[in-house]
């Protein structure tokens, strides 16, 4: 008698870690909690993985420089627990995308996040500088005003870059 309680003692906890796997997974997340939890390492495989769709372990570890393939899994395990990304046969495929608002201002490029404004300020640093070398001959008022403008707009840009950089999601 006394074996048989302390077996279903041991096997107690086990079950209610199961139950309790099974409730997180079954929860829908608030928008809070998933910007809470979607941070870091974890926000760079969900951005890799928007990029690329299907992904596996090994893969993900050599494509992002992670340190092991344990993890990559856990990053991947910890997307499958908010229920974006869902795993067929150790593959990881993108389930749906999350409404972040870090997604919409930042865009990856091979292994490197850049801010969405950095290719703005590209375009209007050319533009202006375009301007300077082949447009602008001689100085009058008009000449001065497009020059002051673009110098204020660029600053204005390239600022707006560095900001973006400073609050880097990770």
């Amino acid at each position: 008698m006394k074996e048989k309680d302390t077996d279903e003692k041991d096997l107690a906890p086990e079950v209610n870690v199961q139950k309790e796997k099974i409730e997180f997974k079954s929860k829908k997340l608030s928008r809070e909690n998933l910007i809470k939890t979607l941070t870091g390492r974890t926000l760079m495989v969900y951005f890799f993985l928007l990029n690329k769709k299907l992904i596996g372990v090994r893969e993900l570890q050599r494509q992002l420089n992670l340190s092991s393939p344990s993890v990559a899994k856990y990053h991947l395990e910890k997307l499958e627990d908010l229920d974006l990304v869902e795993n067929r046969n150790g593959i990881y495929h993108l389930n749906k995308k999350a409404n972040l608002p870090v997604l919409t201002s930042w865009i990856l490029i091979g292994r490197q996040l850049l801010p969405k404004v950095m290719f703005a300020a590209i375009f209007f640093t050319t533009l202006f500088f375009g301007y300077l070398i082949f447009v602008y001959s001689y100085w009058n008022k008009d000449s001065m005003f497009v020059i002051l403008i673009g110098i204020l707009l660029l600053i204005y840009l390239w600022f707006d870059v560095y900001l973006q950089y400073k609050r880097k999601p990770m």
